[in-house]
């Protein structure tokens, strides 16, 4: 059977979540190592409930270091996970997250598969019109760049971090995956600004259009 899994953002952090068998589940390394909290124990306190082992389930998901996989619970039972975990009891410096994820959490899941989406006209596309200097162009590509660099080095911190068993695993993991498809998205509009300076003498893009075209 094929998952779709599906990131979505809470709290400026990514969430993964998917729906099998009419079921919608999250996967909970990452809620933890969004929240602060250790992987390991939580792991293992899934696993003695009766009630949430019941409930979990394991998917595999494809990263540059293999396949990994992903311990996951049913999205009504977060709330329940989570108010099993003691604020006191955790590091002053992870109660302020961990309270927006009790309070939020759930919700944001929930919203997320059922709040109905509003259908609207399609309305043709908007087009602007702006003056850039060639310097002004240059940056927006140069920043692009940087993106594109930024996110390989994401891609091969992942092997490492896995085999350290570092908690940032799964965040590298899921920003690498999202924002790969943003730079890949936007690389039609970068093509279409360096057009026209191709065989420019002001400037030397011969490094940006090689970075563009790898």
């Amino acid at each position: 059977m094929t998952t779709q899994i599906q990131t979505i953002q809470f709290n400026h952090q990514s969430l993964v979540t998917f729906e099998q068998n009419g079921t919608h589940y999250t996967a909970m390394k990452p809620i933890c190592e969004n929240i602060g909290l250790c992987w390991d124990g939580q792991r293992q306190r899934i696993q003695r409930d009766e009630v949430l082992s019941e409930g979990a389930v394991i998917i595999t998901v494809p990263s540059n270091g293999g396949d990994q996989q992903m311990i996951c619970l049913p999205i009504e039972y977060i709330n329940g996970w989570l108010f099993g975990i003691d604020i006191k009891r955790c590091k002053p410096e992870i109660r302020e997250t961990l309270i927006m994820y009790k309070k939020e959490c759930y919700q944001a899941l929930y919203n997320y598969w059922n709040k109905p989406q509003q259908l609207a006209l399609p309305e043709p596309e908007k087009k602007f019109t702006f003056e850039f200097t060639e310097y002004e162009l240059e940056q927006l590509v140069w920043l692009w760049c940087g993106h594109k660099q930024m996110n390989t080095l994401l891609g091969d911190m992942i092997k490492p971090l896995e085999t350290i068993g570092s908690y940032f695993t799964g965040m590298v993991i899921s920003h690498h995956q999202e924002y790969r498809r943003q730079y890949k998205n936007t690389l039609p509009t970068i093509q279409k600004l360096i057009a026209p300076f191709k065989a420019s003498n002001q400037m030397n893009w011969e490094r940006a259009k090689n970075l563009i075209a790898q």
